[in-house]
Order: C-alpha cells, then sequence, then structure tokens
C-alpha cells in the first residue's frame, strides 16, 4: 500500500494552524503520528489515547519525575506500604486516604465513591481492547475479562469505601506491583456523578451486565470524562488534533502551559519542517525514525535527549484468523493466491517467519543501532534478562526453508502465499521492517509474497482485537516495571497479545502465575527464564527488539520529563521559555 503522506497544501494549512495557536502565550504544540482510539478509560489501553488519559485524569500516586518504581501520592495522602499500616501483614488489603484537597476540574470534592466507581466501572465494562486485565489480576485472581452477571457479581466485593476519604482494597493473594497498577492511565479517578447523569453505569450491580464489553461505539466517556487533573480535554478534531486546555481549578498548583496542541502528523519531513519553522515546539517520543535522528541532532535551537526503553517490539501472528468482511485472506486457500484462516496455526510456519527476517540489518539500518534485539520477552533491565540473552533467532534462509518445507505438510513451500502484513500510518520504522521481511521471504521462496499495508492506528486496533489481522507490526511499553508486565500481555492466554492472536498455552499460563505470587527474586528470574524459553520453542510471536526511547524537542522546551513509565508526555511540569 502507498505510504501516506501530506500533500504539500495540508502540510501549508498545518503549519499556519500551529502558528496561530502559538501566538497566545504558553501554549505547546507538540507533534506525533496516527489518531486516537477512544478517551474512555475503559477501552484506552495505547500510549496515544494514554497521554491525553494521563493529563486529564489524575491518579491515586504517579511517579516520582524520571523513575520508573518510584511513587508519589497524588490523589491519595500517601502511598500505602506495610511500614505506614497502608497495606496488611499477608499483603492481600490496601488501604488508602484521600488527599481533602483533592477535587474534580467542576469544583467538586474527589471521593472514595469517585474512586471506587472509576475502578469498578473499568472491570465491569471489560472490554476486548481495553485494560482492565491488569485490575482483575490481583482483585479477582485472574487477568480473564469478566463476562456473564454471575463474574460481574464478584466485582462489588473488590473495592470498598469508608466515609467519603478512604478506600480499601481487597486482592485474592498478594500482588506485590500492585501500588504501580493503580499509578497508570487505566488507574484514572473521574466523578461518578458526572458519568451517571451523561447516562453511563449507576455503579450497581443490578445493571452490571448492560455495560459489559459495551460496543465502544455507544461510550459514553469516549470524549473524555471529567476529571482532576492539570488540564481538560477541550477540543478533539477526529484523526487531527487534540486540544488540552489548563483546568484553572486544579487542585495543585496550576500548569505553566496554558493549551497544549497534540498534532497528528503522518509524514515524518511535515514533522521535521514544523519542528525547524518553530510551529511546532515537540514531537512525540518515538517520532523521528532513528534514519533521521542525526540529521535532527544538527538543527540549530532543537535539542535530543535518549533513554532507556522498557519496551518490547515484534511481529504478530493470527493463529485462528477471523475473516469476516475483510478481504485480508484472500483466496483463503493454499493456492499461492491467500492464505486459511488457520495459516499461523501450525509452528513451522511461525518458525519459518522467525528465520526471515534479517535483525542485523533492521538493527544496524533501521534503528541506526538505537536498539537491541531481543527475541524474547526478557527485557533487559528486569530479572532474568541477562541469563536469557542467549535466546535469539537469526537471518537463516536455509533454515527458513526447511520450516517452510515441514509447514501444512509441504504445501506451503509449494503453492507459496499471498499475506497481508500490517503497520500502523506514519510509523515508519514499523513500516521498514515489514519491507525488509518482504525482501527476505522472496529471496527464500518467489512464492512467498507478502503485501505491506498502511492502517489507523484506531483500525489496526479494533481489527486485531477482533482477531482479524493475519500479521503485523506492534509494540509494548511495560504497565509497570516488572517482568509479569512483559510475560503477561505477550504469552499468558488472559494477556493483550494473545486474545489477539488466538494464543493459549496452559503451561505457561501456570508459569506466569507462579512467577507473579513468587516472593523469591531469584525464583522468580528462574519462572521467567523458563517462560522465555517456551515462548522462544513455540514461537507464538516474534519479539525482534527492545528500542531506546528519544525526545526530540525545542531549546525553549523546560521541564520535559523522560519517564519509560509515561504513557506518551506528561504536560503539568512542561513550560516554554520566551
Amino acid at each position: 500500500m502507498k505510504y501516506r503522506t501530506l500533500t504539500a497544501s495540508a502540510a501549508l494549512s498545518l503549519l499556519m494552524a500551529c502558528s496561530e495557536q502559538n501566538q497566545t502565550g504558553q501554549t505547546l504544540t507538540t507533534l506525533t503520528f496516527g489518531d486516537w482510539s477512544s478517551f474512555d478509560p475503559a477501552y484506552c489501553y495505547d500510549s496515544s489515547c494514554g497521554e491525553v488519559i494521563q493529563n486529564t485524569l489524575d491518579t491515586l500516586y504517579f511517579y516520582d519525575g524520571g523513575s520508573a518504581n518510584k511513587l508519589l501520592p497524588l490523589l491519595a495522602a500517601e502511598v500505602p506500604s506495610t511500614e505506614n499500616g497502608g497495606i496488611s501483614a499477608d499483603g492481600k488489603t490496601y488501604r488508602v486516604v484521600l488527599n481533602p484537597q483533592a477535587k474534580f476540574s467542576d469544583g467538586s470534592p474527589v471521593t472514595a465513591q469517585d474512586v471506587e466507581y472509576s475502578l469498578e466501572r473499568m472491570m465491569v465494562y471489560s472490554t476486548d481492547v481495553g485494560p482492565a486485565g491488569l485490575l482483575l489480576e490481583p482483585l479477582l485472581g485472574k487477568a480473564d475479562l469478566l463476562r456473564g452477571a454471575a463474574a460481574l457479581s464478584k466485582v462489588s466485593s473488590t473495592i470498598q469505601t469508608e466515609g467519603t476519604d478512604t478506600v480499601i482494597f481487597n486482592l485474592t493473594k498478594p500482588f506485590a506491583p500492585f501500588n504501580e497498577v493503580l499509578a497508570g492511565g487505566w488507574g484514572g479517578i473521574y466523578s461518578k456523578a458526572d458519568a451517571v447523569k451523561r447516562g453511563d453505569w449507576d455503579g450497581t450491580e443490578g445493571t452490571a451486565l448492560e455495560f459489559n464489553n459495551r460496543v465502544q461505539a455507544d461510550s459514553v466517556l469516549k470524549g473524555g470524562a471529567l476529571g482532576s487533573a492539570p488540564f481538560t480535554l477541550e477540543r478533539y478534531d477526529a484523526g487531527k488534533s487534540v486540544v488540552l486546555g489548563r483546568n484553572d481549578a486544579y487542585w495543585r498548583e496550576k500548569a505553566s502551559l496554558e493549551r497544549v496542541i497534540i498534532q497528528s502528523v503522518n509524514d515524518e519531513t511535515t514533522r521535521i519542517q514544523t519542528l525547524k519553522t518553530g510551529d511546532g515546539q515537540m514531537i512525540a517520543r518515538g517520532g523521528i525514525s532513528n534514519a533521521q535522528l542525526e540529521t535532527v541532532k544538527k538543527l540549530p535551537g532543537i535539542t535530543v535527549e535518549q533513554s532507556d526503553s522498557l519496551g518490547l517490539y515484534g511481529l504478530f501472528m493470527t493463529h485462528q484468523i477471523n475473516s469476516q468482511g475483510t478481504g485480508y485472506l484472500g483466496s483463503g486457500k493454499l493456492d499461492g493466491q491467500g492464505i486459511p484462516s488457520d495459516f499461523f496455526s501450525d509452528v513451522n510456519v511461525r518458525k519459518g517467519f522467525a528465520y526471515a527476517f534479517d535483525y542485523d540489518a533492521f538493527i544496524s539500518e533501521v534503528l541506526q543501532g538505537n536498539g537491541v534485539q531481543t527475541n524474547t520477552i526478557l527485557v533487559s533491565g528486569l530479572p532474568g534478562a541477562e541469563e536469557g540473552s542467549s535466546l535469539k533467532y537469526s537471518l537463516d534462509p536455509a533454515q527458513s526453508a526447511q520450516f517452510f518445507k515441514q509447514a501444512w505438510a509441504g504445501a506451503v513451500w509449494k503453492q507459496g502465499f499471498t499475506l497481508p502484513a500490517f503497520f500502523n500510518s506514519g510509523n515508519t520504522t514499523r513500516q521498514r521492517a515489514l519491507e525488509i521481511l518482504r525482501q527476505s521471504l522472496l529471496k527464500i521462496n518467489p512464492k512467498f509474497k507478502l503485501e505491506v499495508r498502511e492502517i489507523a492506528f484506531s483500525l489496526l486496533s479494533a481489527q486485531s482485537a477482533a482477531n482479524q489481522i493475519p500479521l503485523f507490526m506492534g509494540g509494548w511499553g511495560a504497565d509497570f516495571a516488572d517482568s509479569h508486565s512483559f510475560a503477561q500481555p505477550f504469552l499468558a492466554s488472559s494477556g493483550n497479545y494473545p486474545r489477539n492472536i488466538v494464543y493459549k498455552s496452559p503451561q505457561i499460563d501456570r508459569l506466569v502465575v507462579q512467577a507473579l505470587s513468587s516472593t523469591n527474586p531469584a525464583q522468580r528470574s528462574s519462572l521467567y527464564r523458563q517462560i522465555a524459553q517456551l515462548g522462544f520453542d513455540e514461537t507464538p510471536i516474534i519479539p525482534i527488539y527492545q528500542p531506546k526511547d528519544t525526545y526530540v524537542q525545542s531549546e525553549k522546551v523546560k521541564g520535559r520529563v523522560l519517564n519509560p513509565m509515561y504513557s506518551g508526555d506528561y504536560f503539568y511540569p512542561i513550560s516554554l521559555e520566551n
């Protein structure tokens, strides 16, 4: 598919619009790519919408500057611990007292009932595309999404309140990173009264089923909830831009920035030009390809910073493809003109792809060395990573061919295939990865045809959740700084990607539960190495690399925090120097 770019007239219009907006005091324009799925926390599980939620809905606690694991109280008066009595001796009860000064942007106080409602609503909704599993796992013992009245009836026992200022969380078993879970955007707190007034769930068990896994288009809060954060969602032009306005009634000190414009610009050249002219002051993390990085570093008045990322990117293959209405399977047969719906259920196919990718070329030419080959869920900086670093695939055409010849009793090698592979709009790194794979496959067998296709991020997210995307390039940032934050979403059957690609391994599921429940660091590392080995051997997915995070901005931007746990940027500490 042709790579989408802005026309010259569209680019000019964008520059003029940014220039006009930036003449009004402390207005920051940050340039990103792609679009936004939903501003309802029950549906948002990506960094684009997560960035908006992070800046419009405060959480109980938040990260301390650039630290990935140190938390500071935000809506809470203090972070609960065993030392201060906030966590029970058995590790299963968390008691959180709220900051009495916290209030929503309409002036109403943030109460324990708002906290209970916000988090229970996440679990009641249990949307296919959302992050409910992050709360379900510690509170109900499994990350499996809730379906049916019987399952939903369990939600009310997980969170209780005392008065209007105290929230009590009842965990099924100790869950070490529970505080960190509540620091993410899925832990954003919003006004119960406002949501109910707008026609959302009323907070009772009797109506829960009506809202369970509700279609995203029917979400009452898709345009944002009433929060207590430094900014409010002022305007949204679908697929084009988001405007955040300063919350002048913020219960802490007001933000320096009066307004933040998050502008979607899919063409990298236009992003760079907008930065050069000063009509944009910042580019979103990952918004500059490594191929352009050295050029951008030389631009006057521009600063470039890098930090290690707690992220993992790779290829995802759907094992049982839902072909309804997409046409992605072509003929639907192994006749060279398409693929069957269960094409990737054969491990030989998956391994054939794993040994067909040129990892060295990708790391050196596309990433320009700003990343490390990582073919398992053992991400550097977390338990077990160093010991598992020897588990690596390589470009090996002979070995790839051998696997393909065994796939589907030889039919794959004999007939070939035509297969669409997808990347989200504007992500040139993912595009190049798929192009490298396409070239390698053609050399291995000219009958292997990979069609590299561009698709809007929101559509990619929705279709992958519906098991419709045969092959796509994707990535994951840690929900919290623990190996569980990669093992569960990448390999456990309740995880985000296994649900998307229809993969389940009972053995891996058991090991994931064991690793999470253990309090022994050495034992946990050993268990995660076993999980990584199984994932490597079965190849349900193909992890490719762990990147570095790159932050590009005008030297006038002050206070930008580099934190791998942030969804996008946190604009509260940022100011613009005149």
